[in-house]
């Protein structure tokens, strides 16, 4: 199974090409320019480079978020032309999911938690445990004020902490749980397009894929700021 895994969730994203042996191609690139500029170049780039034609991908996954909601739009859009045209196939992978497995080989006693700045005060997170090198989620997924993180763990072991949710709560994460913080290097704070493939295999073998590309949609967990702004207009109304 060849597989295509766009990644569009935050500043940092990028393309693979995965096949059941591992990864076969990768590339991510944090740049100012938008995604609807720099997505399909990086697509046909890696194609090109790993001697591979459309026909060839069976599937692609997609990073659905939380994360940037233009660059999920974009992202997603992308998988499901690509899906539409081509026949391939389509599975969605939640980013918390995806960034997890930046630390899935933790000690098996500790506790993983990716978080992503959600911004207006708060963060993207799940809870997730190690363990044959795949962590598994045991949490929801949760969109709220640092400080309420840990009224949401209620064991005691070391928790991992990674995700670009750190560069402004990373001070604040360290105070609430002390010693039990473990923070990962900044290089794991991103995650990365393969992961995002070798996930989108795990799910079809547990029967969650593939999905319709005309149904599926971004894992957003909250509205938009001009969303909120339109609802709440209609409410006073």
């Amino acid at each position: 199974m060849a597989v295509l895994s766009i990644e569009t969730s935050g500043f940092t994203g990028g393309v693979a090409v995965s096949e059941e042996g591992g990864p076969w191609a990768e590339l991510t690139v944090g740049s100012k320019s938008t995604y609807s500029r720099r997505l399909m170049r990086a697509i046909i780039f890696i194609l090109e480079e790993t001697g591979l034609g459309w026909k060839d991908i069976d599937t692609v996954a997609v990073s659905l978020g939380p994360g940037s909601f233009t660059g999920l739009r974009i992202g997603l859009s992308t998988a499901k032309g690509l899906c539409l045209a081509t026949g391939a196939a389509i599975v969605g992978v939640p980013t918390l999911d995806i960034l997890a497995q930046n630390a899935a080989l933790a000690p098996k006693d500790s506790l993983i938690c990716p978080v992503i700045d959600a911004r207006r005060g708060q963060i993207y997170c799940a809870l997730y445990r190690p363990g044959q090198g795949l962590a598994r989620r045991i949490s929801d997924y949760l969109v709220i004020n640092p400080r309420e993180l840990v009224g949401k763990v209620s064991e005691t072991c070391q928790i991992v902490f990674l995700g670009t949710g750190l560069a402004p709560y990373k001070q604040t994460i360290a105070e609430l749980f002390g010693n039990r913080a473990v923070i990962a290097p900044k290089h794991l704070w991103y995650p990365r397009p393969f992961l995002c493939a070798n996930m989108g295999k795990e799910m079809i073998k547990a029967g969650q894929g593939p999905q319709d590309p005309v149904t599926l949609s971004p894992l957003y967990l909250r509205l938009s700021e001009a969303e909120e702004k339109k609802k709440a207009n209609e409410e006073a109304d």
